[in-house]
C-alpha cells in the first residue's frame, strides 16, 4: 500500500511538472507595452514563438499592436457536409498586456479582424464574429476589478459564386466607458474569433478563413493632478526667487 501511495504521488509530480513544462510563457515588447501569453495555447492563431510554428507564422509586434498570422483558422462545409450541415472555427486567447513607458497609460483596446470568403448556393452561408473582453489587474470598480467587453458580428457576406472575397471586422474597448476606470497600467484581454460555415444540398460551398488578426492598443501619457502643476509651478517660483537673493 505505501510503494502504491509512493508511486502516485510520484505520478502527480511528475503530472504537475510536465503541465507546467507545457505552459510556454513569453513576452513580445512593442513601443510602448509589452503582451505576455502562453505560445503553447495560440492553437488556430499560429504556432509558438520558438521552434517549428504550427498553423501559421509566429506572432510579431508593430508599434503597440500584437499581430496574429493564421494560415489554419478556417470552416468549410462543402456539398451539405455530410447531413452535417455546419462547420465552426473558434478560439480564445489570454494575453496579459502592461504599459512599460513610464508616465503612460492604456485607454482603449482595438481587435481588428480580416481574411477571404466563399459562399455559392441558396443554403450556402457564412458567418463571423469577433468578442474583445478586457479586464484590469490593478485597477478596483467597486468590489470587483474594472472590466469591460464587446461583441461584434461581421454582415455583409452575400453569395460569390466561385470567387474569393475578402472580409474585415473590428472591435473596440475603451476603457472610459466604465465609469471608475478611464485608463490602466495593465491589463487582461480576452481575444476570441469564432467562424461558421453551411451548406445543406450538393453543389453548394461555403468557406471562411481568418488570416490577420491582431490587438491594438492607444496608450497615451496620463495627466498630472492640477494640484501637482500647481505645486510643480511654485517650486519654479521658488527656485527663481533664490536666484535672485543670491545675486543680492
Amino acid at each position: 500500500m505505501k510503494l502504491r501511495n509512493t508511486l502516485f504521488v510520484s505520478g502527480l509530480l511528475c503530472g504537475l511538472l510536465s503541465a507546467q513544462a507545457s505552459a510556454a510563457m513569453v513576452s513580445l515588447y512593442g513601443t510602448d507595452v509589452s503582451f505576455t501569453f502562453d505560445d503553447m495555447a495560440l492553437g488556430l492563431y499560429g504556432g509558438p514563438t520558438s521552434g517549428v510554428p504550427y498553423g501559421g507564422s509566429a506572432p510579431i509586434v508593430v508599434g503597440n499592436s500584437l499581430i496574429f498570422q493564421p494560415t489554419d483558422f478556417k470552416a468549410e462545409s462543402l456539398n451539405g457536409n455530410g447531413g452535417a450541415g455546419a462547420v465552426t472555427a473558434n478560439q480564445t486567447l489570454i494575453i496579459d498586456v502592461a504599459a512599460t513607458t513610464p508616465g503612460f497609460d492604456i485607454t482603449s483596446v482595438i481587435m481588428a479582424e480580416d481574411g477571404d470568403y466563399r459562399q455559392d448556393g441558396i443554403d450556402a452561408s457564412v458567418t463571423a464574429s469577433l468578442r474583445l473582453g478586457v479586464t484590469s489587474t490593478t485597477t478596483p470598480c467597486g468590489l470587483f476589478a474594472c472590466k469591460d467587453a464587446t461583441i461584434t458580428n461581421v454582415g455583409g457576406f452575400g453569395d460569390t459564386g466561385v470567387n474569393t472575397v475578402g472580409w474585415s471586422g473590428s472591435a473596440t474597448v475603451d476603457l472610459a466607458d466604465t465609469a471608475g476606470w478611464g485608463s490602466d497600467s495593465a491589463v487582461q484581454v480576452s481575444f476570441q474569433n469564432n467562424l461558421s460555415a453551411t451548406t445543406l444540398s450538393n453543389g453548394e460551398t461555403a468557406s471562411i478563413q481568418k488570416k490577420l488578426g491582431g490587438v491594438g492598443l492607444y496608450v497615451n501619457q496620463v495627466p498630472v493632478p492640477a494640484a501637482v502643476w500647481l505645486f510643480g509651478s511654485g517650486l519654479i517660483g521658488l527656485a527663481g526667487v533664490a536666484r535672485r537673493n543670491r545675486r543680492n
